[in-house]
């Protein structure tokens, strides 16, 4: 398998590409959505790429002197090529001659880099020795991911908006204008469920029950068809799993986790309903720790080539890593990671739930103003903004209030406080059911009532 120049690469147009990113402070975020590393054909380019794209990330400017500095010192690279690593960055910059024509130049480099991929799936495909079927499968799959990153309009006319408007509405009008049901008759008829692209941020204190709550909506949204993504980094992949088995099989979760049942008919009758019902859905789950916003993201996307994803959920977001943190605050790296996976459900057309911690001031409050409010996220005041729907889990049992006022315990009892939901309802409470031991809400009844008037007055306006 030979590559021809100026058909499967050109070494100018890439020193071209990597010298304006040097030269130019903005070039780097005029390509960084088209080029990947693996799209350069020179390994010293793939390297000076690399070197670039993590500063970018890292928010570290790029000219000759950062690039070389953070190729010396962070990969101890003192050559490229036999030439010093800043001569090399310089010589670079001489093969521009302007920045104009950047993305096209960049296009054209990564149109070569298909033709490249294109015959090495084609010769390797060849000389597999997978069954003949697996290996179609594998070569389609190759090619699709080829394929499939074309030139991106970043603009749009009114006509094409509108064009895309209609097409919404008319889906709309095919599920009675829900999105993703969330099972809580009440949020899905008064707000149309969850929509593509929504950042949905549910917080709640210590052991109120947010990991349970959205595994019973990640069941929800399964059952109708839809593919789930679930990243924990707070429970192994069988804690969850015995949850989830629990929720959908309405069965005790120490005798789902803990093996602990009454009989072998009792086991008999839950393993079927594992194996016919629960074990089905589409649900997939990833429970790595130390993950940060671009693992995130690459695991998000690798999911959705392989099994396709509707929904995403991360629990929870205070655990998720900063990376490289460059004396920020943690306040700052929150906010960071919050606007990343805001980004991510716009990206990818798909809600976004992450699940947050509160801070303690809200277990300071009593009365009417007992109830979460936007300022309580832990860590960060930028959540609020960056969420299009706000949800909040109060449990008066877990506040220490045994008793409502009428007298009647608050033991199994919970409200879900909607604070916030862009173009949607906000200011409103749904009361809720839980069976602790079966790691279960349900909803008390399909109405909701006003949040107390006290919330208009005192929080800022969530839109």
């Amino acid at each position: 398998m030979e590559f021809k120049k100026h058909t499967h690469f050109s070494q100018e147009l890439e020193e071209a590409i990597l010298g304006a990113c040097l030269i130019e402070k903005l070039a780097i975020g005029r390509i960084y959505d088209i080029l990947e590393v693996e799209t350069f054909y020179f390994e010293a380019h793939k390297t000076v790429y690399k070197a670039i794209r993590e500063m970018y990330e890292a928010s570290v400017p790029v000219d000759i002197f950062t690039v070389s500095d953070w190729l010396i010192n962070k990969y101890s690279v003192l050559e490229i090529l036999k030439y010093d690593t800043g001569y090399f960055l310089v010589r670079l910059t001489n093969s521009v001659v302007s920045s104009a024509n950047l993305e096209y130049h960049s296009y054209l480099v990564k149109e070569m880099w298909r033709r490249r991929r294109v015959l090495e799936i084609k010769y390797r495909g060849l000389e597999s020795d997978l069954d003949p079927s697996e290996n179609i499968k594998e070569i389609n799959q190759e090619l699709n991911k080829v394929l499939g990153g074309g030139v991106k309009s970043e603009w749009k006319d009114m006509t094409a908006l509108m064009v895309e408007l209609y097409q919404h509405q008319a889906e709309m009008q095919k599920t009675g204008g829900i999105g993703l049901k969330t099972g809580l008759k009440a949020i899905d008829k008064e707000n149309g469920g969850l929509q593509p692209g929504q950042m949905v941020a549910i917080g709640a204190r210590p052991s109120v029950g947010k990991s349970a709550f959205a595994g019973g909506m990640a069941i929800e949204i399964a059952k109708q068809g839809k593919t789930v993504g679930i990243i924990s980094l707070e429970m192994s992949n069988t804690e969850i799993a015995a949850r989830l088995a629990a929720i959908d099989t309405d069965t005790d979760f120490s005798v789902v986790y803990r093996g602990l049942y009454f009989d072998q008919r009792e086991a008999e009758n839950l393993y079927n309903k594992i194996g016919k019902q629960t074990s089905q859905l589409p649900i997939y789950v990833s429970d790595k720790t130390d993950v940060n916003a671009l693992e995130i993201k690459s695991k998000a996307m690798k999911l959705k080539h392989l099994h396709g994803l509707d929904c995403l959920i991360v629990d929870y977001l205070q655990l998720i890593e900063a990376g490289e943190s460059y004396n920020r605050t943690r306040e700052n790296e929150i906010s960071k990671i919050s606007r990343s996976l805001k980004v991510l459900a716009k990206e990818m057309e798909i809600p976004v739930i992450i699940l947050c911690q509160l801070n303690r001031e809200v277990t300071k409050r009593k009365g009417q103003d007992r109830y979460p409010q936007l300022s309580d996220f832990r860590e960060s005041g930028s959540i609020e903004q960056d969420a299009d729907v706000v949800m909040f889990l109060h449990s008066d049992w877990m506040s220490g209030i045994t008793e409502n006022e009428n007298g009647q315990s608050t033991e199994g009892k919970a409200d879900l406080v909607v604070r916030k939901w862009r173009n949607g309802k906000s200011n409103f409470i749904v009361p809720l059911n839980f069976e602790g031991k079966k790691m279960k809400f349900t909803e008390a009844n399909n109405n909701f009532q006003a949040a107390p008037k006290n919330y208009y007055e005192k929080d800022e306006n969530p839109f």
